[in-house]
């Protein structure tokens, strides 16, 4: 019997998520609310309070935007449902700390949606860096560029997205790369950071230094130039270097992996999680730890 799914955010992730999960038969969509009037081609429910009480609903994915997660988490955890909440987890420590103790008090199951957990380039990373491949003694360097942000294909979102109390290429792109550095390395910290902001408080340019037991990362990140995303993350050890751009191209050595998006992996380690058996996908924990080091350098 497929899992009844129920969408909490119909913008872009919302539909996108939409389309991983109709292409995949063990799920069908029950229902989607947004309190805006945007377009979707699920069925929509009045209210969240509808959602939440639809019985056929065995699964949430939240895909509304960072400050409101932690009432729907609470809410979706109250109701029973199995979570998949959109990242950041939170957009302040606070609320991620809620959002782990609405979850663990009910017992409901929860994952946050980092691609970056299923995503073959990035288990192909892991196994290098985990296999002693590059070495001992790893430095890692994150570069990220933006013509704007938001970015053209996020104007639906550019309410919040350009504000500084959710919004900023910190939480929504940074995020991303920590978790990965936190999967690759263990445990990190934050040992410096500098933050240069534009007229509306939201960041224009951050530098960091995170530290892990077996790597040193730095983090350049800024909103300039001319190319619409640049990311780059390079992992460099004394036996060599694994580069990954382009969210999910990886080079080490003369292997390269041609970009190709995780949606479907982690819609499909979403009916693990539904199942209660093992999967791979980020735990709440995780995204917490995540949010602790994003929000410790936007507040420099």
């Amino acid at each position: 019997m497929a899992y009844g799914i129920g969408v909490m955010g119909l913008g872009i992730m919302g539909r996108r998520m939409i389309e991983s999960f109709a292409a995949n038969p063990d799920f069908r969509i029950v229902a989607g609310y947004d309190p805006a009037p945007v377009e979707a081609t699920v069925p929509r429910a009045g209210s969240v309070e509808a959602l939440l009480a639809d019985p056929s609903i065995d699964g949430l994915y939240i895909a509304s935007p960072p400050a409101t997660h932690a009432a729907l988490v609470s809410a979706a955890a109250r109701a029973g449902k199995v979570i998949l909440c959109e990242k950041p987890l939170a957009a302040t420590v606070e609320e991620a700390r809620a959002c782990i103790d609405a979850v663990e008090r009910s017992g409901v199951r929860a994952a946050v949606n980092f691609p970056f957990a299923t995503a073959p380039a990035i288990l192909r990373l892991r196994e290098i860096v985990s296999g002693g491949a590059l070495g001992d003694g790893l430095s890692a360097h994150l570069t990220l560029r933006f013509r704007t942000w938001p970015r053209g294909w996020q104007h639906g979102a550019a309410g919040w997205l350009a504000g500084p109390e959710q919004g900023g290429f910190t939480r929504e792109v940074v995020s991303h790369a920590v978790f990965l550095a936190l999967r690759l390395f263990g445990p990190g910290r934050l040992e410096a950071q500098e933050v240069e902001r534009g007229p509306t408080g939201t960041e224009t340019r951050i530098r960091a230094t995170l530290g892990f037991a077996a790597c040193r990362m730095t983090i350049d990140g800024a909103v300039e130039g001319e190319i619409d995303d640049f990311n780059r993350f390079e992992i460099t050890g004394p036996k060599g270097k694994a580069v990954l751009s382009e969210w999910y191209r990886l080079q080490y050595g003369d292997e390269e992996m041609a970009p190709a998006r995780a949606d479907a992996h982690q819609v499909a380690e979403f009916g693990k999680l539904i199942a209660g058996r093992p999967n791979r996908l980020a735990t709440f924990r995780e995204a917490a730890a995540v949010v602790d080091i994003v929000e410790g350098i936007l507040r420099a």
